[in-house]
């Protein structure tokens, strides 16, 4: 008999997606931060908050450091299109800081299919594994894409050593752009 010992984790479909919480920047911009600034400073802080670049940030025209003033950006990634926010919540002399927020749905209204990447995957279960346990495995196999469907599920290996041990991760939930999956590992 096999038993199973279940993990939860959750992935982010669209990588830039998991920023739809609204997150701040600062800067020392003077009057105002121009468009080129605005658009390299929002594509920086969404890499380093996802890990993912985006494809491309467009600004209608520079940030004025006036408190709340508000702009829309457009996010542009695997050729959809979202709606960035960017608000002015502070203004101290020359520093300026402006929260930013990325719409869950494309400007065409369509929420795009969740799929998580194999190696994105597989880095994902290594970790939440890692978290688990205590230890990292020395490597993580999935066949290929996880499609982002509840109750979609998929078998993968766990090495660890000379040891190897079927896992299966299984999509409890869609949201948005994200999608939560457990992960339960064969004990014997």
């Amino acid at each position: 008999m096999t038993v199973k010992r279940a993990v939860s984790g959750a992935f982010a479909g669209a990588a830039l997606l998991a920023a739809t919480a609204a997150c701040s920047i600062s800067f020392n911009a003077g009057p105002s931060l121009d468009r080129a600034d605005v658009e390299q400073t929002l594509a920086q802080a969404l890499e380093k908050e996802t890990g993912t670049k985006p494809d491309k940030i467009e600004c209608p025209g520079d940030l004025e450091g006036e408190l709340d003033t508000t702009m829309e950006c457009t996010l542009i990634d695997d050729s959809a299109e979202y709606a960035v926010k960017l608000t002015v919540t502070k203004v101290d002399g020359l520093d300026v800081r402006f929260d930013y927020k990325v719409a869950s749905t494309t400007k065409d209204g369509s929420t795009p299919e969740v799929t998580a990447e194999e190696i994105m995957l597989e880095e994902r279960v290594s970790s939440i594994l890692e978290e688990e346990v205590g230890q990292r495995p020395d490597r993580i196999d999935c066949p290929g894409d996880l499609a982002g469907k509840v109750g979609e599920t998929m078998r993968c290996t766990l090495s660890a050593g000379t040891d190897e041990i079927g896992l299966t991760v299984t999509v409890t939930e869609v949201e948005g752009t994200s999608m939560n999956f457990d992960v339960e590992v064969d004990e014997s």
